[in-house]
């Protein structure tokens, strides 16, 4: 299944790019036939109605680039901040995705306060990271990627937003059950190297 995600997100790119930048009208019409083609696909695979597919996975129109996603690792005694997530009741580094309003900066030290409660402070950069390259759970078609950061506390109560149920600082030797989706062990591990090294430099993919 994961070679077939990969060959439909290529025709994808490539019938989205067409549709975007083609002046001929001809070549549009096999651009759209293209993108067409890929919810079909997409909707046999994935044994889901084809307005679904649409809705869900085709709707960005114009160049495709990937999604960015934030995420802050936050210390406290060198235990990590974790907040439950809402949608499966596993545990993650606070986070989401990016707003194109706000700098990376902005949006990693606004999720936490809406996901954890606490005020915080970016300090460093330690990652970026292609989320096909890493065993997330489950796969996403678009591309996404992941941008972790060290951050400092300054304050703040902890307090669930919208999307959790729960916050609290885990040793890293007992670590709770991990929305794999959105944070994986590696991560953890990745930014607790990166807290006792400060002079480590960012890593990426």
């Amino acid at each position: 299944m994961a070679d077939w995600l990969g060959w439909i997100q290529r025709l994808r790119a490539i019938g989205q790019t067409g549709i975007a930048y083609s002046l001929d009208p001809y070549d549009q019409e096999r651009y759209q036939e293209i993108s067409s083609l890929t919810e079909f696909m997409l909707s046999a695979l994935l044994d889901v109605p084809p307005e679904r597919v649409h809705d869900l996975y085709l709707g960005e129109r114009g160049y495709p680039t990937p999604k960015v996603d934030v995420r802050a690792g936050v210390f406290r005694d060198d235990r990590i901040l974790l907040v439950r997530e809402a949608s499966d009741g596993r545990w993650s580094l606070p986070g989401g995705w990016a707003d194109e309003q706000q700098s990376p900066r902005q949006c990693v030290e606004r999720e936490v306060q809406e996901e954890a409660g606490y005020q915080v402070r970016a300090t460093r950069l330690v990652a970026v990271k292609d989320r096909n390259l890493h065993p997330y759970e489950p796969r996403r078609l678009e591309h996404v990627y992941k941008l972790v950061f060290l951050c400092e506390l300054l304050g703040g109560t902890p307090a669930v937003g919208l999307e959790t149920t729960a916050v609290d600082f885990f040793p890293l030797d007992a670590l709770p059950e991990l929305s794999s989706g959105r944070t994986l062990a590696e991560d953890i591990r990745l930014l607790a190297r990166h807290h006792r090294q400060p002079d480590r430099l960012p890593e990426f993919d």
